[in-house]
């Protein structure tokens, strides 16, 4: 008899989940999804927006730049979180910064992880000032496995929703806009609301201005080829097909995500998909990323001390 590749991924996974008692490895939750499903998280998401509004994130200068990390994996106490973290705060010039998800590596640690990331306070729940540096979260596969969803959500809230940065004079600048990709796909009704949201302007009413920049960020990436996650790997390919096809036609300047562990620039229909370096300890190099909001958008990448890695 012949096997297919799942096939063979699927048993080989099954021997994995009888054979170890590793708590990182939700072996269930990477063959058969998380719980509950990416319907339901939207769902969820939608009537806590609904409570709170849209964020404005009040920037110094129409040049301010953005601070943006991802896969901390957190399941000890962290150096190049704490780095991160401590040096987006100090930066006079970051009003935002941005986890790209798998926040957590395991079940329990997600009370931990927020501790560190008390200097930088929660972009949904702040009193948004040009002196605060907020921080932005989307949610990545480990946050989910292990039936996390309801714990992530009493902290952050929401896992799809969009915000704008303005001027201390209500200028707008630019939009940015969150979308839960934890599962491997986006689901019928988040990306309707994509469309519908990059297909209309939705200004605040104290302006007319038109968005500078529109940026999507979110975990799974776009292009790469990974199957080392299970279903949450990549989108399937008819939902990649419509998730750029929206991208282009709504103006979306770039696509920031993780998930890979490792740096990919692409370019592609008119946006730049940019998948950043994981910033998890002990996984050289680490990077995280600078970009620099002007008239245009310039990223840099640093990497962290070689003695904390």
């Amino acid at each position: 008899m012949k096997f297919s590749n799942f096939q063979i991924f699927k048993f080989s996974n099954l021997l994995l989940l009888l054979s170890s008692c590793n708590p990182n490895y939700d072996m269930a939750g990477m063959l058969n999804g998380s719980s509950p499903e990416v319907s339901t998280r939207f769902e969820q998401s939608m009537a806590y927006n609904d409570s709170v509004g849209i964020p404005a994130v009040v920037v110094p200068s129409a040049d301010y730049r953005v601070y943006v990390c991802t896969d901390s994996h957190i399941d000890s106490v962290p150096t190049n979180l704490t780095t991160f973290v401590q040096g987006a705060a100090a930066d006079t010039l970051c009003p935002l910064a941005i986890h790209l998800g798998d926040l957590v590596n395991a079940q329990g640690h997600i009370p931990y992880a927020v501790s560190l990331l008390q200097g930088l306070p929660n972009l949904l729940t702040t009193n948004h000032s040009p002196l605060t540096t907020t921080l932005a979260t989307t949610l990545g596969n480990h946050d989910i496995y292990f039936n996390q969803w309801d714990e992530w959500r009493g902290y952050f809230g929401t896992s799809v929703y969009w915000f704008y940065t303005m001027l201390p004079d209500s200028t707008v600048l630019d939009r940015f806009i969150c979308l839960d990709s934890s599962e491997g796909t986006l689901g019928t009704a988040q990306l309707q609301w994509l469309q519908e949201l990059l297909t209309t302007n939705h200004l605040p009413l104290t302006t007319n201005h038109p968005f500078r920049h529109t940026i999507v960020f979110t975990h799974t990436h776009l292009f790469k080829r990974d199957n080392s996650q299970g279903h949450t790997s990549n989108y399937a390919i008819e939902e990649t097909y419509e998730l750029t096809s929206l991208l282009e036609q709504g103006g979306v300047e770039m696509y920031w995500c993780g998930h890979d562990h490792s740096r990919e620039i692409t370019q592609y229909a008119g946006f730049t998909a940019i998948i950043v370096d994981a910033i998890e300890d002990h996984y050289p190099p680490a990077f995280y990323m600078i970009a620099d909001f002007s008239d245009q958008i310039n990223y840099r990448f640093i990497q962290l001390p070689s003695d904390s890695l």
